[in-house]
Order: C-alpha cells, then sequence, then structure tokens
C-alpha cells in the first residue's frame, strides 16, 4: 500500500472587521483540535486593515500555522491559489476552507481522504455536508437548476439529519470545504483566478468532470458555518465580484452541455 499523502489546508482571507476575525479564529482553533496533523496556510488577500492582520498573525502563530500575506487584493481564487501552488509543488492533497467554516466532529480527516468514488478510485475532489449554526443544511452538493440556469446548493435550509442529504452523491461540491488530491491538481490544474469572488469551486468542479475525474459529497462530514458582520463597502465589493464572477462562469460554460448536473426527478 501506498503511503497516504499529508494535507496541506488553506485558508483564503480578507479581513475587514472583528466580528469576521474572531469567526475565522474560533475556525482556526476547530481544526487544530479535530485535525492537528493537518499542516495549515492562511492566506490574507490584501486585507485594508493591519491591526485585524496583526491579531490573525498572533493567533495563526499561536497554533503552529502559517500566514502568508498578500500586498494586493486579488480575490478569493488567486488567494486559494496560493496554497495550491504550494501543495503541488510538495506533493501534498489540498484542503480549501472558508474562513468562516469550522469542524463538529473529529476523524472527518480520514473520511475525506478515504472517500471513493462510483468507480472505486479516490474521489478527485471531496465535499462535506456544511450545517448553519441553527442546525439547518447550508450546503449538501451543487446542482445546476433549469430554472434560474445557475449552479444552487442541495437541500439547503433543510434539516440538517434530511435523509436525502446523508447519502453520498457525484456531485459539484463547495469550495467551502473541498479536498482535492494531489493528482487531481496535477491533471486539472489550480482555481481559474478570472472569478474575483466565488464561482471559483463550481468551474473546478467541472473541469475536475470533463477531466474523467469525480467530485464526491461525503455526508459524514460535518462543517459549520458561521456568520459574520462585514461592512457596507465589503458587502457592496462582495456582490460586485460575485456577479463578475457568475457571468465569467456563464460565457466559460455558455456552449455546454450541463444536463448531466441536473437532478433526475423521475419516479
Amino acid at each position: 500500500m501506498s503511503t497516504p499523502r499529508p494535507t496541506l489546508a488553506i485558508v483564503p482571507v480578507s479581513l475587514r472587521s472583528q466580528a469576521q476575525l474572531d469567526v475565522l479564529v474560533g475556525c482556526l482553533m476547530s481544526l487544530w483540535s479535530t485535525a492537528p496533523e493537518i499542516e495549515v496556510i492562511c492566506v490574507d488577500d490584501g486585507s485594508p486593515e493591519p491591526g485585524l492582520v496583526a491579531q490573525l498573525e498572533a493567533a495563526t502563530t499561536e497554533l503552529g500555522y502559517e500566514l502568508h500575506r498578500r500586498t494586493s487584493r486579488g480575490g478569493t481564487a488567486a488567494a486559494a491559489n496560493v496554497g495550491l501552488h504550494r501543495a503541488l509543488e510538495t506533493g501534498r492533497d489540498a484542503l480549501v476552507l472558508a474562513p468562516e467554516v469550522g469542524f463538529l466532529d473529529a476523524g472527518w480527516h480520514a473520511l475525506l481522504k478515504d472517500r471513493s468514488d462510483t468507480q472505486r478510485r479516490p474521489a478527485a475532489v471531496v465535499g462535506a455536508r456544511i450545517l448553519y449554526t441553527n442546525g439547518l443544511i447550508q450546503h449538501a452538493g451543487m446542482f445546476f437548476s433549469l430554472l434560474g440556469r445557475d449552479f444552487r446548493y442541495r437541500f439547503r435550509l433543510g434539516p440538517g439529519d434530511l435523509p436525502e442529504a446523508l447519502v453520498p452523491c457525484r456531485c459539484l461540491v463547495s469550495g467551502a470545504l473541498q479536498l482535492i488530491r494531489f493528482e487531481t491538481l496535477e491533471a486539472v490544474g489550480v482555481y481559474d483566478e478570472e472569478f474575483p469572488h466565488g464561482w471559483e469551486d463550481v468551474d473546478y468542479c467541472l473541469r475536475t468532470f470533463a477531466a474523467g475525474l469525480e467530485c464526491i459529497y461525503e455526508p459524514n462530514v460535518r462543517g459549520l458555518h458561521h456568520g459574520h458582520e462585514g461592512g457596507a463597502d465589503d458587502d457592496q465589493r462582495m456582490r460586485d465580484g460575485s456577479e463578475q464572477s457568475a457571468l465569467h462562469l456563464r460565457a466559460k460554460y455558455s456552449a455546454t452541455d450541463l444536463s448531466a448536473y441536473v437532478p433526475d426527478l423521475k419516479g
């Protein structure tokens, strides 16, 4: 048997409020307590508040994690790619995490690593069941909606223990918690930095499927999604970036048949 590859966790951040930092530190502590074997790099994407970044540096140092500072803001994909390139160069699997997602249970790391696909291969990309703090589902995989002509979360706002959400599924998975195998990075590459805010995870899953590999939703791994308070300027910047990303995704796949990602509602 081959020796399992180590994992590099990558947390892209852009700090604009104390509340956001507090959530991030809590999530990092949950990562440290449930999977101490994982090396972690936080990538600061040109945060405009140096005092918050200084606090984050103190927290990462205390936890034994690395803080990488980008001098200018390039977007979530560009920040995540700092770590994805590192994983690719050092022969490691990568775990991309949103700064507001923490962990509820020990043992999740092994469950992600052991997840196979429908052909009994190691799943190329693995996602998790992410819950809101009120126990409802935030993410249980993704599907393409014929109604909205966009990608949406499966069972969003459903009960956290909804039986249908407790079954592994071959589908797109959110970059809020996304394990990417080293072999997948070799075959597919890193995130597309033309996405300024969001949708780079959907694009990566589509590219993974196009390469003949599979993304799998693993419901036995639970993440906890914490909200945070942001400023009006930050909210507007995020909305603008998300709109640009959505337009880029639509243009990139305008000629692609996406019917494989539409739920089968027959029967």
